[in-house]
């Protein structure tokens, strides 16, 4: 047998394996998205055209910027452990649908950085479409959410203080 065939058989016996051990160690995630729970997270572009995805530090920036508004998707619970400073918390499960009637009367065009706890985290995807299907037109999703965040060490509030020392209640 050539040295070439040699190497590509060792290859392919290598990627085989690679595939096969990934899929092992990926088993429960495959399982949920072959019972469809991922669902809710795809759409397309061409049907959701005020929404996109961004990354840590466009959204940071939004927040310093101070001229967005910063809605929370995650459970209560969660908020009020930690949250970005001045966040808004609109859980995104729970709600039976409804978005606070004065975040809807807010203009249409105003940019909203949605975000939730981040990794497999579908609550920001599912508010950001729930928007969308408000009437909002720039909705940013921040894919790394909260676990992000809180790792590149940014300020951070709670229930009770909202990274300033002020009091914070989330509801703006």
């Amino acid at each position: 047998m050539s040295e070439a065939r040699k190497v590509l058989r060792e290859a392919l016996i290598l990627g085989a394996a690679a595939v096969l051990t990934a899929a092992a160690v990926r088993v429960p995630l495959i399982k949920r998205f072959a019972r469809g729970e991922f669902r809710e997270s795809f759409f397309q572009a061409g049907d959701y055209p005020g929404i996109r995805m961004i990354a840590l530090e466009e959204a940071e920036d939004l927040w310093r910027a101070g001229q967005t508004a910063v809605l929370d998707a995650r459970a209560e619970e969660a908020f009020k452990r930690g949250h970005v400073p001045g966040a808004r918390n609109v859980p995104a499960a729970g709600t039976g649908g409804t978005i606070p009637a004065d975040l809807l009367g807010a203009a249409r065009d105003r940019t909203l950085v949605v975000y939730c706890e981040g990794g497999d985290c579908l609550s920001s995807l599912i508010l950001a479409r729930r928007l969308h299907d408000e009437g909002f037109r720039d909705i940013r999703v921040f894919g790394g959410g909260w676990e992000e965040w809180r790792k590149a060490g940014l300020p951070e509030a709670t229930a009770e203080r909202d990274g300033t020392g002020k009091k914070d209640d989330g509801q703006e």
